[in-house]
């Protein structure tokens, strides 16, 4: 038998490896994590040549920080030779997307590993299992979002807080975060701040004086590092703050009710896990510390139209702490009575119905990415046809054009082929001959003077209650006639 400290480290690498295993399912990204994908592959294919990077050309709506790229390409580069067999950087897509699934759940280790030494090893391995059930933690924890990034340092900051409550360098943390990834980050500090000032009051002039620290160097290394990228003076978060809060220009990207956050994005998160966080949270008074200043964070952030499940990870982490205590009080009490008995097995019934969905949703998920498959489809094709004589092997020829829709769910620079191939993905097609091309990889299903080759499917609807996902034409393959 393992004892709970054997049990807790086989979790702790279910953890490492469920999260590698979504990679690998689903290893294309979309539009949201495109910044932080191409600046990671530019600065591994082209170092400082920063002419060459995609972001100069698409700008995007506003800025993002290039440190967090800067991290992952840093760790890559002994790999940088690594190629696909169709010529492409894939390879290095999953290498640097299985670096950042390493660093977000190092963080999950070290807050479980901080409310073990607090609470119990049976709390910290119910916890992960809470962890293991649910799908968006995990399936995120690998992609390149700026709030991922975040996450990793907001768990650290909040296992500080479990294990070491009267340090103040939790508060530093969260002020580089903020700085640097996420301004609304910010809020979060807030109201820490406030929830630290009533339990360590004397401590309060030492937290604001490390987290206006932390501000400041975060802020600077921002500024210096991503005037450089941008060649112009850039601070990416200020232009966001800007953009999303006093223009309040995130609303052209659609809007939710205040309750969203709590009434649709937190359940759907959470699954299973949400009745025992709030069992654990009513049962433990000492979570109420770690846990209301990211409620608080959450109810606050709720006043902002656009919301996004995304903008919350930070707060999530901890409700599953709060889910473990529960569960486990159900398993330490389950031989008491027989309805405590059964109390525990509705919890684990509630952990088994998460992982059924969480299955689920892993299958609809990983057909979101028709763009990328696609792509990936034309270079097969290509060698092929190439094996077979057919297009006569004229590398001359390869000039492929890739539209909106391609480009927004799977496409990146990781998949190109730049020594056998030219890409264009210019919008303007007031400005081109579509005859230029040998290949489209478009959502328009005919084009006349090519021959569509490839139909790549993607998600189309679900349903949980029937366990079927229906699928449908989302990207074509054309080559042009003349070629055949």
């Amino acid at each position: 038998m393992m004892n709970e400290m054997q049990v807790f480290n086989v979790l702790v690498g279910l953890l490492f490896a469920v999260s590698i295993l979504y990679v690998v399912i689903a290893p294309f990204t979309k539009v949201e994590e495109s910044f932080n994908v191409q600046a990671t592959h530019d600065i591994l294919a082209f170092g400082l040549d920063i002419g060459k990077y995609d972001h100069l050309q698409f700008p995007g709506v506003v800025p993002r920080t290039f440190i967090g790229p800067i991290v992952l390409a840093l760790f890559a580069v002994p790999l940088q030779f690594l190629r696909a067999a169709d010529g492409s950087r894939f390879p290095l897509l999953l290498i640097t997307r299985s670096e950042l699934a390493f660093l977000t759940v190092t963080s999950i280790t070290k807050l479980l590993s901080s409310f073990r030494s607090v609470f119990s090893s049976t709390d910290a391995c119910f916890a992960a299992l809470c962890f293991l059930s649910q799908f968006h933690l995990l399936f995120y924890s690998s992609r390149p979002l700026p709030n991922v990034f975040a996450l990793v340092l907001t768990n650290v900051a909040n296992a500080l807080r479990i294990n070491s409550p009267e340090s103040s360098v939790s508060m530093f943390i969260l002020c580089v975060a903020a700085a640097i990834f996420r301004c609304e980050i910010g809020i979060l500090v807030l109201t820490t701040l406030v929830a630290d000032s009533f339990v360590f009051p004397k401590t309060l002039p030492k937290r604001i004086l490390l987290g206006f620290l932390g501000g400041v160097l975060g802020a600077l290394a921002s500024f210096q590092t991503d005037s450089a990228f941008w060649t112009r003076p850039c601070y990416p978060e200020l232009e966001v703050f800007h953009f999303n809060v006093i223009l309040n220009k995130s609303t052209e990207w659609g809007v939710s009710p205040a309750h969203w956050y709590f009434t649709s994005a937190i359940p759907r998160a959470l699954l299973g896990s949400l009745p025992l966080a709030v069992y654990g949270l009513a049962l433990d008074r000492r979570l109420a510390r770690i846990v209301y200043p990211n409620l608080a964070f959450v109810l606050i952030y709720s006043y902002l139209p656009h919301k996004e499940l995304r903008f919350i990870f930070y707060a999530l982490p901890v409700l599953s702490l709060c889910a473990g205590v529960g569960l486990s009080s159900l398993f330490k009490n389950r031989s008491k009575s027989k309805l405590r008995y059964l109390a525990f097995l509705c919890g684990c019934g509630f952990l088994l119905a998460s992982l059924l969905v969480t299955t689920f949703a892993l299958h609809a998920s990983r057909l979101n990415y028709p763009g990328g498959h696609a792509l990936r489809t034309m270079h097969e094709l290509e060698a092929r046809a190439e094996r077979a004589n057919v297009l006569g092997g004229d590398k001359a020829h390869r000039f492929v054009h890739i539209d909106v829709n391609a480009a927004m769910t799977g496409v990146s620079r990781f998949l190109e082929d730049p020594a056998a191939w030219t890409y264009s993905k210019e919008e303007d097609h007031a400005t081109f001959n579509w005859t230029d091309f040998s290949h489209l990889v478009t959502a328009r299903p005919y084009m006349e003077g090519f021959k569509r080759i490839h139909v790549e499917h993607g998600f189309s609807t679900s349903s949980l209650r029937a366990l079927s996902v229906k699928t449908e034409p989302k990207v074509f393959v054309h080559v042009r006639e003349d070629l055949l």
